[in-house]
């Protein structure tokens, strides 16, 4: 018995329930007919969907003449005794004065050639509705990688030289592909990925930043018993400046469109981090070089940074990233890297050219001045678009090449200073390498030593 309420509950329950359903499916049916009716009216002339409805309900005069079954037709029964509706004529008291003639739908004629119904189409607006249309037909999936795909799309085009604002003109030999003012960061972000004067810039020093960033990591990673902590914090000054110079070198060249003031930040410091990278770079190699003279160690060091303040002090100067001052920028930096030759000098002096060359990498260090030198140069003169203007608007123009002897200056560098680092770890205490270098613990004992150290 108790079973028979129970199923008699159930019962009761689905067909309330099968009734609520449906009373939720018929409101939806009118919710979806009332967001048809109005995308109908909201259709303009030049839309796609216009071509679909007869020429008399364009226009802001126009009046929609559909309604329901209920109100706008009538059942009539043939000889068969078959149903059929036709729709009954609105009385011209009924009409609006807008609409003098309403169509008579039982004559309308089916159009055989577009050319009677011409209607100006809006291509724009076309694809937008079909882009929509199409996106909400797709799996949730193709929606997502379509949204990436807008996200990431650009939303510009490139410039002519002559084009571009004052403060964006730095080389004239660059003619097409510049990118415009783009006001965002975001849009400079997505302009990584897109080919422009600045493309190779970028990307040359974004994979310089990443491969030093892995070498300082596995340095780090060493073991103390292969290399202490004063030696890891002695290379961690090339890298810091090497990873600060290319960070902020493709920092800038990514957000330079981005306004006058942004542009103008990032320029002094990109020039700052050219000369972190030039202190960076000398200063593990003064270390080893000057490895058991302390005091000419400690000069020039200090010598090296002095320099490079005085460099980043000049790269802040707001006239200095001028494009009338590439000479003069050339030149800091470049009077900056050959201070070197005033250790290289004075090593020369007490030890020799075939001690340097054997135990302080000097021949990387030349390689790595002549890299320098060369990079400088080229970015001065603007070789090689000054001789082909137009030619090198994209790849191969004066600056990526400056930025790709800049890696491999680097590069050579830390080779050098890697080398010379693990002759002087190995060869013993300071005492063990002067005994070996000139058979007694102190260093020679010549004009240049004896003024540039206490004992």
């Amino acid at each position: 018995m108790y079973l028979g309420y129970l199923y008699q509950d159930l019962f009761l329950i689905f067909c309330y329930l099968f009734l609520k359903f449906t009373q939720m499916a018929q409101a939806l049916e009118i919710n979806e007919d009332k967001k048809s009716e109005k995308s109908t009216r909201s259709f303009k002339k030049g839309h796609r969907r216009a071509q679909s409805m007869p020429s008399h309900y364009i226009g802001k005069q126009s009046q929609r003449y559909t309604r329901n079954q209920e109100n706008d037709k009538t059942q009539v029964s043939d000889k068969n005794g078959d149903k059929t509706h036709r729709h009954v004529q609105l009385p011209a008291s009924n009409q609006r004065s807008g609409c003098q003639n309403p169509p008579d739908f039982d004559a309308i004629e089916v159009m055989e050639d577009d050319k009677d119904f011409e209607v100006p189409i809006n291509e724009e607006e076309m694809m937008q509705f079909e882009g929509i249309e199409h996106s909400e037909g797709e799996e949730g999936n193709t929606d997502v990688h379509k949204r990436h795909k807008r996200f990431w799309q650009v939303n510009w085009k490139g410039v002519h030289f002559t084009g571009l604002p004052a403060w964006l003109q730095d080389n004239e030999f660059l003619h097409s592909g510049h990118r415009p003012e783009l006001g965002t960061f975001s849009s400079c972000f997505k302009s990584i990925f897109s080919l422009h004067t600045e493309t190779g810039n970028i990307w040359t020093h974004i994979y310089g930043c990443v491969a030093f960033t892995g070498a300082f990591v596995w340095l780090l990673s060493r073991p103390a018993n292969v290399m202490a902590w004063p030696d890891k914090l002695i290379f961690s000054a090339f890298f810091v400046g090497a990873i600060l110079c290319m960070g902020l070198s493709f920092s800038f060249h990514t957000v330079q469109c981005h306004s006058e003031n942004v542009g103008r930040l990032f320029s002094k410091l990109d020039y700052s981090g050219i000369s972190l990278l030039i202190i960076g770079s000398f200063v593990p190699w003064i270390y080893y070089a000057f490895y058991c003279r302390a005091f000419a160690m400690s000069f020039y060091i200090g010598m090296i940074v002095v320099l490079g303040i005085a460099a980043v002090v000049v790269s802040l100067w707001d006239k200095f990233a001028q494009p009338k001052f590439r000479p003069l920028r050339g030149g800091v930096f470049l009077a900056m890297g050959l201070s070197s030759i005033v250790p290289a000098l004075h090593l020369a002096l007490t030890d020799g050219f075939k001690w340097m060359f054997d135990y302080a990498s000097f021949h990387w260090l030349l390689l790595m001045g002549f890299l320098y030198i060369t990079g400088a140069a080229v970015y001065m003169v603007r070789f090689p678009e000054r001789c082909c203007p137009g030619k090198c608007d994209i790849m191969c123009h004066s600056h990526q090449l400056f930025h790709i002897f800049v890696i491999l200056a680097a590069a050579v560098h830390y080779h050098g200073i890697l080398e010379i680092a693990m002759k002087r770890l190995e060869g013993g205490s300071c005492s063990e390498q002067l005994i070996e270098q000139s058979g007694t613990d102190k260093a020679d004992i010549q004009w240049i030593d004896e003024q540039l150290r206490p004992y």
